[in-house]
């Protein structure tokens, strides 16, 4: 790096530091007005609740309709998404209290409140409501809200009155394939199915396009000027969906057949070792989590599990969910699959790119002396990757997977492993420290504990030393397994 080049980089960095206290205040003030229009919308909703008392039956709908459409004509806005919003702030503000006023202090985005009141819907004992929100609060408060979604859903399922299995299968009644008219002569498709399916349909998709691709590119290095322009995998994506349901043949559009009987779709399900073995130890709350960490129905899950054709056996720590050991039944390299079950995506903090799109990086640069083990190792998706090694952000690891990010301006963001992102179980006996995030501890990328009693009993498959909290605990084993459709 040149003198001038430095220079460079000083003057940004420290107008930056300068600039981001008050991006900060601006993006709480933000939160806070929020906060305050979603009380305020919720006030609105009661008046239209209160004349739709006084209405005659038949006119029910009017009072929030005219209502919607006031608030509408004064916004400037569609009087229907007002309506919408209406009923959103209703549900915020009198099913999710305590997140409301965590917006209104700035300490989460509008974006966590929709996150936990859509993952919130199944649940319909307001008690319940409330411990669920209770449950999953601190970690927004810790983390973006792209990430919040899937523990999110995961936890509320401990609270719903049905089961996975059963609002899947009342779910899976809904699948369904329209098309909605784009401009210029296109068209969207649409497919709604079982999660399973989807991300299976995708993946082969994916892998047909690389395929094809590859197959072009070099037919291109040998007669590049009449060969059309290279597509992008979106489009060959889309090209081959249309091939495969008009003509069956995934390369119809081209002269050349993609050499397409090998590939098949992979689709990486997590499924407890009880939701496995089915019968009066399945846990009916207990669920599978598929790609994306969908959760999945028993059924379908030991369906997936029958077909596989090789598993991971992965010990957890029933507590803080911290990967304690990985093994597989059948031969493949150990350490990426570890890799693969802690990160699950990007390791940068809010980020959420899948696997797929990742390099695995050497926290430590190899020609710097850094060995290749899994606590020196994390998956980074391209752009971050690039910004490790060509900007002043620098990383370290914690242990356990933990990641401390240092920005230029010398602030700290803390990322845990999308693995150590469990609700502890309820256990009988003795309370026990358990490992909680907050604010102040994801920046320093270290954990704060808390003393919580519990009421069920971990099954006691091995025992191990506790990674975080040093006393002797149980690890609950959990199968991985790659899918094929």
């Amino acid at each position: 790096m040149t003198d001038q080049q430095r220079d460079a980089e000083q003057r940004a960095t420290a107008r930056l530091a300068a600039l981001l206290p008050r991006l900060e205040r601006t993006r709480r003030e933000i939160a806070r007005l929020q906060a305050l229009e979603v009380r305020q919308l919720a006030e609105a909703e009661a008046i239209a609740a209160e004349w739709t008392d006084a209405a005659a039956p038949s006119d029910a709908d009017l009072p929030h309709r005219a209502v919607a459409a006031e608030i509408g004509a004064a916004w400037r806005v569609s009087d229907r998404t007002v309506q919408r919003r209406l009923g959103e702030a209703r549900t915020i503000a009198g099913d999710y209290p305590a997140t409301l006023d965590a917006l209104a202090e700035g300490r989460i985005a509008l974006a966590h409140v929709r996150v936990i009141v859509d993952a919130g819907l199944p649940i319909t004992h307001p008690e319940l409501r409330h411990e669920f929100e209770n449950a999953v609060l601190d970690y927004a408060e810790s983390t973006s809200a792209s990430r919040l979604a899937p523990v999110a859903r995961r936890r509320a399922e401990r609270f719903c009155d049905e089961t996975v299995s059963a609002r899947h299968a009342r779910a899976r009644a809904d699948r369904s394939v329209r098309v909605t008219p784009l401009d210029d002569g296109m068209a969207e498709l649409v497919a709604v199915l079982p999660s399973m399916l989807a991300f299976g349909v995708h993946d082969r998709l994916t892998r047909l396009a690389h395929a094809q691709s590859e197959t072009e590119a070099a037919a291109r290095a040998d007669d590049a000027a009449t060969l059309p322009a290279p597509r992008a995998v979106d489009q060959l994506r889309a090209d081959i969906l249309a091939d495969l349901l008009l003509t069956a043949d995934p390369a119809a559009h081209i002269d050349r057949v993609t050499d397409a009987a090998a590939i098949r779709a992979h689709v990486q399900v997590t499924v407890p070792v009880l939701t496995l073995m089915g019968g009066e130890v399945d846990d009916p709350f207990e669920c599978a989590v598929g790609a994306g960490l969908v959760p999945i129905d028993a059924p379908t899950a030991r369906a997936l599990a029958a077909e596989a054709p090789g598993w991971d056996r992965i010990l957890t720590h029933p507590l803080t969910g911290a990967v304690l050991g990985v093994d597989r039944y059948r031969p493949s390299d150990q350490m990426r699959r570890h890799l693969a079950v802690r990160d699950r995506h990007c390791r940068f903090p809010g980020c959420r790119v899948p696997l797929s799109a990742c390099d695995i990086d050497h926290t430590l640069d190899h020609q710097f002396g850094g060995e290749t083990r899994a606590d020196n190792l994390a998956h980074l998706c391209r752009r971050h990757h690039t910004l490790k090694h060509h900007s002043p952000w620098t990383v370290v690891q914690r242990g356990d997977g933990v990641l401390t990010w240092t920005s230029p301006t010398g602030r700290c963001y803390g990322d845990a492993p999308a693995s150590r992102v469990f609700f502890a179980p309820d256990v009988d006996g003795d309370p026990v420290d358990l490992p909680l995030w907050d604010v102040e501890s994801q920046r320093a990328g270290s954990l704060r504990t808390e003393r919580r009693p519990h009421t069920r009993t971990v099954p006691p498959w091995v025992t191990l030393s506790d990674p975080v909290v040093g006393d002797t605990v149980t690890a609950e084993p959990v199968m991985v397994g790659t899918a094929t459709a």
